[in-house]
């Protein structure tokens, strides 16, 4: 694997401790004012420097917040200050379990912020939905983050392949979409609710193909698919296997247009590939986390770089790091910290949960917000997805000559909700 890909099996660095199948990192981030009540727990859950996927940017993120709320005032009413405890899940099914248990069975923990599962999901959630402990912007990955109602996403990962198809296909004039996929089950069914949002927009499918997360090389897949000719591939996999997917396109001369959900590659392996990255898109919700045009992101960037600087150095929001994963985190912790600004008396996960639940979020004002208002006291009419709050999708290029992604404006946002059929 090249060395790009291994910038992301990085380990969470703040002091951790190892258990027998789940390792923790607890941070008080610093110490609140004024505080009145009990400290509070607030947890995260995501694979971290194992061999088939390390994400633990959200967590990152939320950490960044909490450090600084920590520093200014503390949580809710009472000014509680916040530790936040990082599981990592080892990505394994036991681990996503024992994580999960880990914050039910904390009597301080409030929230679960961001966090990333992808093979216990339902048993992860089912869990946290029992003990009423809400669930904030954890990457979708299983349809019971978008029933349960502890469950609280701000995007809408699931419709990006669809979201892909659509723009990316008016952005590069193809007519015909090729898939691939990893072999795993929300992998396959975010494919195939894209495959069936061709018809409504005039497209083909050029054919599917799936590979196990421990394929040894993506070679035969590559090859397989380019063999259907496709005049645009969409990808749904881990940021590891995209950047092999990438660069054994790069070296077996298949070449095309592409896209990927954001924040599922690294800028560097990118800007390493040179012209092989040309026609590279993304289906997102959130800007690159270095724009100037939305007046919280100098705020989060700030946030980041002080817990960088406290040596948590997955919360950058350099070319090296993911930083829009980073980014989502931190929107996360806005969410527990506005809905905690509604309790009264000491902050619980049940004080929470109801309160969310009546709270309408901002991230900004204007056209100068990162996300726009979502009331979570309106449910998507679909019962399928009832909680999915913000369905809209925009695409991006990848500039090879600036480096960094840019906002394609000829081609018109989505929501995932309405292209995508009914089921």
């Amino acid at each position: 694997m090249d060395k790009g890909m291994r910038r992301y099996r990085k380990v969470f660095t703040v002091a951790v401790a190892l258990g027998a199948v789940v390792a923790f990192a607890a941070t008080t981030a610093g110490a609140a004012t004024s505080s009145k009540g009990p400290s509070v727990d607030v947890y995260c859950a995501a694979p971290i420097n194992t061999p088939a996927a390390s994400a633990p940017q959200r967590c990152s993120g939320a950490a960044a917040a909490f450090r600084w709320l920590n520093g200014h005032g503390g949580l809710g009413k009472l000014h509680q200050r916040v530790v936040m405890k990082v599981c990592n899940t080892n990505f394994t099914p036991t681990g996503e379990i024992q994580c999960g248990q880990e914050a039910t069975t904390d009597k301080s923990a409030v929230a679960m912020v961001g966090p990333i599962t992808i093979l216990s999901t339902a048993t992860f959630m089912t869990n946290l939905q029992t003990a009423g402990i809400p669930v904030i912007n954890a990457a979708v990955s299983d349809p019971t983050i978008l029933t349960d109602s502890v469950s609280f996403p701000l995007g809408s990962e699931n419709f990006a392949p669809a979201a892909c198809a659509v723009l990316a296909a008016q952005a590069s004039h193809a007519k015909s979409v090729g898939f691939a996929t990893t072999s795993n089950p929300s992998g396959i069914q975010e494919t195939q609710a894209a495959i069936s949002a061709l018809p409504g927009v005039g497209l083909t499918n050029a054919g599917m193909v799936s590979f196990p997360i421990t394929a040894p090389s993506l070679a035969p897949y590559v090859e397989q698919l380019s063999q259907d000719k496709p005049q645009l591939t969409v990808l749904t996999a881990s940021p590891q296997d995209v950047g092999g997917w990438l660069s054994t396109a790069a070296s077996l001369g298949v070449h095309g247009p592409l896209c990927v959900q954001d924040a599922l590659v690294d800028a560097q392996v990118l800007a390493g590939l040179g012209g092989a990255a040309l026609n590279f898109y993304t289906a997102a919700n959130l800007p690159n986390v270095n724009s100037t045009a939305y007046p919280e992101l100098a705020t989060f960037r700030a946030q980041a770089a002080a817990e960088v600087a406290a040596g948590d150095t997955t919360a950058s929001t350099g070319p090296a790091n993911n930083g829009v994963e980073v980014l989502a985190g931190w929107l996360g912790a806005q969410v527990v910290i506005q809905g905690a600004a509604k309790v009264n008396g000491a902050v619980t996960h049940a004080k929470l949960l109801a309160a969310l639940n009546h709270l309408t979020a901002t991230f900004g004002t204007g056209k100068g917000a990162i996300l726009p208002p979502i009331n979570f006291a309106k449910p998507n009419p679909n019962k399928s997805i009832a909680r999915e709050f913000n369905t809209k999708e925009f695409l991006k290029e990848w500039d090879p000559t600036t480096g960094k992604f840019l906002a394609v404006t000829s081609v018109k946002p989505v929501y995932g909700d309405k292209i995508v059929p009914s089921p």
